[in-house]
């Protein structure tokens, strides 16, 4: 258990640097153009907490200044994600004012669904894209390889965080289109560094025979085959995968 020393030790040197940087906001606020203009210091600083952790950000994200908020010029409109914080902001009350605000609350109890800055952002200060989208974009420019290592780098710096769908379909989906775009063996390529991180998945291994089979290597599309019906022997692809494989045989 940890002694109330170390917890102290660790504890107020945080609560210190945050009772600092609330010293530095004013009391008095200007160019409020979207928020209330009686909104009081504790709603002011709570709402750009929210907003900074929907995003991953500090302050300076958008305010010109220090990371200690000494001499910070709050009213500026000197920076360009300021200004686009205004527009998302729009864009967020607008989408819940005219486009959600008549669904129907399908469970007791229960607000209309509302979006927020985290709906997109999930803690990023650039909203996550598809993993799809982000893999196909250096695969096309730099080649499977670079587009494995950056997916590797993804998964190492986002993977738990909500960021990103790092899960086995995706993976393989990523193989089965580099299959269906003519590159199947490009496709086993990402499907073999799917199973390091899924080694029991059925799916992957099925999909490795459908591409093996598309290149028509049929011996190693049969062995991919036995493993994902030996994982799983009513996995749906490794049906598609056995129907593929018999009628490449029979050609």
């Amino acid at each position: 258990m940890m002694s109330t020393y170390r917890l102290s030790a660790i504890l107020l040197p945080a609560l210190l640097i945050r009772s600092l940087a609330a010293a530095q906001i004013p009391d008095e606020f200007e160019n409020l153009q979207l928020l209330p203009k009686d909104i009081n210091k504790g709603q002011l600083v709570g709402t750009m907490r929210g907003w900074a952790t929907a995003l991953g950000v500090r302050c300076t994200h958008c305010h010109v200044g220090p990371d200690n908020l000494v001499g910070m010029d709050f009213a500026s409109d000197d920076k360009a994600t300021k200004r686009t914080a205004r527009k998302m902001l729009e864009m967020v009350r607008s989408i819940n004012k005219t486009s959600l605000a008549d669904l129907a609350i399908v469970e007791a109890g229960r607000q209309h669904q509302q979006v927020s800055c985290y709906t997109c952002h999930r803690g990023v200060s650039t909203p996550p894209r598809s993993i799809e989208i982000a893999f196909d974009e250096v695969a096309a420019s730099d080649g499977v390889d670079a587009a494995i290592t950056a997916y590797r780098k993804l998964r190492e710096e986002h993977f738990g965080a909500g960021h990103y769908d790092f899960s086995e379909q995706r993976l393989s989906g990523l193989g089965q289109g580099l299959m269906e775009s003519g590159k199947p063996l490009e496709g086993v390529t990402v499907l073999e560094m799917g199973l390091e991180y899924y080694p029991r998945s059925a799916v992957l291994n099925a999909v490795m025979a459908m591409a093996f089979t598309a290149a028509g290597e049929l011996e190693r599309a049969q062995s991919a085959l036995d493993t994902a019906l030996e994982l799983d022997p009513e996995n749906r692809m490794a049906g598609f995968a056995k129907q593929q494989l018999d009628e490449a045989r029979k050609r």
